[in-house]
């Protein structure tokens, strides 16, 4: 989970309707009618505005979304406890199903760290199996906050661990050979540009891995380059 920003202002057919799909949630919640909280119209036109937030991955887990995951549009604040939010642009990040169905409907009262407001990296410590824990050098507040995103969107899960595990070691042995040469050949600056691709997943254990391998200066080039690169979420069969 790394920082996000909302670069653009809310689609234009967001908007537009803004109000009127707003009042139609309000009416399935009373049981005035029946449905699905959005209309496929209204899922279409966030889709990729949504996507381009985090360059194509979960905002939560960075998993990448169309590839392992099943892309959905969270809300923040769930719908369910501030239905006026069902459509408000702040209020919605693109997420994995499996992050998206772990907190459900929880209402996290503002502890769920919200990565396009705040930066979560100084939240959290990976450690050497890929598991992820609150930073041991945040106040309890901070500590607490960690500990309840971790616990809502299920972020120690196995399939999540081995991934970080993955990308960690492929960090390591990248910095390993880096060292061992007078200048970086083609090959390593090939594989550097991959790594720090800002569609390339876990950019958490990414920054880690590189601060912790006494590089903090490329830790801040990947952050760069994610926040100055504008996203071209990779094409995807998944519909949110």
């Amino acid at each position: 989970m790394v920082r996000t920003r909302r670069r653009s202002r809310a689609p234009r057919q967001l908007r537009e309707n803004k109000a009127a799909w707003t009042r139609r949630w309000k009416e399935i919640l009373t049981g005035e009618r029946a449905g699905e909280w959005a209309t496929r119209v209204a899922k279409a036109a966030l889709r990729e505005p949504l996507l381009a937030l985090s360059h194509g991955k979960c905002a939560f887990c960075e998993s990448r979304l169309g590839k392992d995951a099943y892309a959905q549009i969270e809300h923040y604040v769930s719908r369910k406890v501030d239905p006026d939010g069902a459509f408000k642009w702040g209020n919605l990040l693109p997420v994995c199903q499996i992050c998206n169905t772990s907190k459900g409907h929880t209402d996290h009262g503002g502890e769920l760290l919200k990565p396009d407001q705040e930066n979560p990296e100084p939240f959290f410590w990976i450690g050497p199996e890929g598991d992820i824990e609150p930073h041991p050098g945040q106040d309890e507040l901070g500590k607490r906050r960690a500990s309840e995103t971790i616990r809502l969107c299920n972020l120690q899960r196995g399939g999540l661990r081995e991934s970080r595990y993955a990308v960690a070691t492929a960090v390591k042995r990248w910095l390993q050979r880096a060292s061992q040469l007078d200048g970086l050949d083609e090959d390593i600056q090939h594989e550097w540009r991959d790594l720090s691709a800002p569609r390339f997943e876990h950019k958490l254990v990414v920054r880690h891995t590189l601060s912790q391998g006494n590089h903090p200066e490329l830790a801040d080039e990947d952050r760069r380059r994610f926040q100055a690169t504008g996203s071209s979420p990779a094409p995807s069969n998944r519909r949110m």
